[in-house]
Parts: structure tokens; sequence; C-alpha cells
């Protein structure tokens, strides 16, 4: 779905009369559409396109969203670098699992055992949650066939063995969505 802004909205932040944002789209200078009843509506990216060629400033209701990974284990952050995705790390698995239960998180990665936590137990509480239901947690490390399919059973998105560590990126661009 393509957001589309009104005139006013990117008046009101840039500080500019909405017939000066008029003008600039009946110049070239903006791209526009016309509403079913006449209206200019700009899309996001437009106003992205333009910020950037002009040197205005980004609304921040244009900015892209910012994806937020909290990693359990900092050897686990290290290996994950993706473009537009802020990673986390946390040392202590319950620090983790508390940084995402609000749901303004993107995805969790955690170990497959993480010492006094269960975290096959942990992984269906989340799920239990209206917030977190549908985070997708990924687990990432050495485990028995055994203890991964508990991790699936409890509502894991994946299991990733140490044979498939190199994949963690991967997964989690297609979890998030950025392939």
């Amino acid at each position: 779905m393509t957001t589309l802004l009104r005139l006013s909205q990117l008046a009101r932040f840039w500080e500019k009369n909405p017939r000066t944002i008029q003008s600039w789209i009946r110049l070239g200078r903006l791209a526009a559409i016309r509403s079913p009843g006449g209206h200019f509506r700009v899309r996001v990216a437009d106003v992205r396109a333009f910020c950037e060629r002009e040197g205005m400033p980004l609304p921040p209701f244009a900015a892209p969203a910012v994806r937020r990974v909290v990693v359990a284990g900092a050897a686990l952050a290290r290996s994950v670098r993706i473009a537009g995705v802020t990673v986390e790390a946390r040392e202590d698995p319950c620090a983790a699992l508390l940084a995402v239960a609000d749901g303004s998180a993107a995805a969790l990665v955690l170990p497959p055992s993480a010492g006094s936590v269960d975290v096959a137990a942990a992984v269906a509480a989340l799920r239990r949650h209206a917030a977190t239901r549908s985070l997708p947690v990924i687990v990432a490390g050495k485990t028995t066939r055994t203890r991964a399919r508990t991790l699936e059973q409890a509502g894991a998105t994946r299991v990733l063995g140490a044979a498939d560590g190199a994949s963690l990126p991967a997964v989690l661009r297609a979890s998030l969505g950025l392939e």
C-alpha cells in the first residue's frame, strides 16, 4: 500500500504555504498525483527524492521505518549487518526478552539454550501475548534435532543450527520482508 501525503501536511512541516507546495508540483520539482476529487497527493517515495534533491529536511512521517532487531549475545549480534536495520545486542537473554515485550521490535534472535532461561518457554510466552504474537523469533546456535523441534513447536519462526549460522542475516532479511 502506498502512503499518500496531503500538501497541508508537507506545508506545515516545511513551514511553507500550501500554494508554494502546489507551485513546486506545477513546476515539476515535486511529483504528485491527483485524487478523484482533484486534490494533489504526494507519494512518500517522491517526498524522499525531493528532499534529497532539494536539500530539504525529510519529514518524520516520510522517513523510512527503522527496523529494530534485538539479539541475545554479542557474538550473534556481530553476525547481523543489514542495511536499514538497527541491531541491539543484549548479553542477558532476559534483557533481550524484556526489550521486545512492548512490541516495538521487528525481530528477536535467541540462542537455543541460555543458562537459567528456558528458551522454549520464553518463545511460547511471546506467542501468547498480542504485542509479540507475530514477532519473528529466530533461534540460532548449536542444538540437537529434538531441541530444534521443541523450539519450533513453542513457536520459533526459524531454528538455525551452528552450520546454518552464516545464513542468519538472510533469514532475518526474509523475516523482515526486505527480500
